[in-house]
């Protein structure tokens, strides 16, 4: 439906001296001068065709149609006051609502999650897992954290790291008969798959890995096979064989000496994570908020 360009400013002046019958208070009350008030209600005037006041030496007095432009100009005003009032409530509704890929989230933003809370108290985060594109005009998110090329059109991306794969396994099997010691050895442990990016041609696998290596006596179909990463880590964790990690997203379980990464040779993702969310939510308070938060985290990981 279209609209016509109406004098917003001049309805707005109209209002104020209406209900003050007094150029000089609405002018107070606007912060501008009298003047500026007069030539406002002038535009009004000529926009409708007739006159709102009727000028007397005592003051202003409001014509009929003066009169029912006022209670309507009233009741709109009312409704703008009351929309402006749930808008900057739900900027600040203590809220946070957060579309993050699955293995991002228990890998990563959930170990660190607590860290948030205890930074903004009142903002309560609610976390939800996906792997699809978020359609923030028809879902009820603030945020989102995806895997991909940070090109979104209508999104601001803020990358958050890139992540590369190598092989990671439990520190026993660097131990033992069968310990590994360099890539070859590989052919004699089972080899964890993670087709979570099955999508992408060129991202790495264990075929691609093993040429990279030159460990030309592995047999890169064998193993077992899962649909995503931490799983097959899990899996690595447990003993049941090298999976193709990823190194970001593995650091805590590197550090702690859940896993270990035997060899130097790491094949980059050729994707990045990133925080994104709708260009005009950039100002939000959660979302500076959690922008503030997760780059601190990012930095502090490096």
């Amino acid at each position: 439906m279209s609209r016509k360009n109406y004098p917003l400013n001049a309805l707005r002046t109209f209002e104020v001296s209406a209900r003050h019958l007094s150029f000089v208070k609405a002018a107070d009350e606007l912060s501008v001068t009298p003047a500026a008030v007069s030539h406002q209600i002038k535009k009004l005037e000529e926009f409708l065709g007739f006159p709102l006041f009727r000028r007397r030496t005592r003051g202003l007095v409001l014509v009929d149609s003066g009169q029912l432009l006022l209670a309507e100009l009233s009741d709109v005003f009312l409704r703008l006051d009351k929309a402006m009032e749930r808008v900057i409530d739900s900027d600040s509704s203590g809220t946070l609502t957060v579309s993050v890929a699955p293995t991002f989230a228990v890998m990563w933003f959930i170990p660190r999650l607590q860290k948030f809370s205890a930074l903004n108290p009142d903002i309560d985060v609610r976390t939800s897992t996906g792997l699809g594109l978020v359609d923030f005009q028809r879902d009820d998110f603030d945020a989102a954290i995806r895997l991909g090329s940070g090109k979104w059109p209508g999104l601001e991306a803020l990358k958050l790291f890139d992540e590369s794969v190598t092989p990671m396994c439990s520190p026993r099997m660097l131990k033992g008969p069968n310990a590994l010691s360099c890539p070859d050895d590989l052919c004699r442990h089972v080899l964890l798959h993670n087709h979570s990016m099955d999508y992408d041609p060129e991202a790495p696998t264990w075929e691609k890995w093993l040429d990279a290596a030159g460990a030309s006596s592995v047999d890169a179909t064998r193993g077992m096979h899962f649909s995503l990463p931490d799983h097959g880590l899990q899996a690595a964790i447990d003993g049941a064989g090298v999976v193709l990690g990823w190194r970001s997203l593995a650091a805590a379980d590197l550090a702690a000496g859940r896993v270990v990464a035997p060899f130097e040779l790491n094949l980059p993702l050729g994707s990045g994570f990133y925080l994104c969310y709708p260009e005009a939510h950039a100002l939000r308070s959660n979302i500076v908020a959690l922008r503030e938060w997760i780059m601190s985290e990012v930095r502090e990981a490096v």
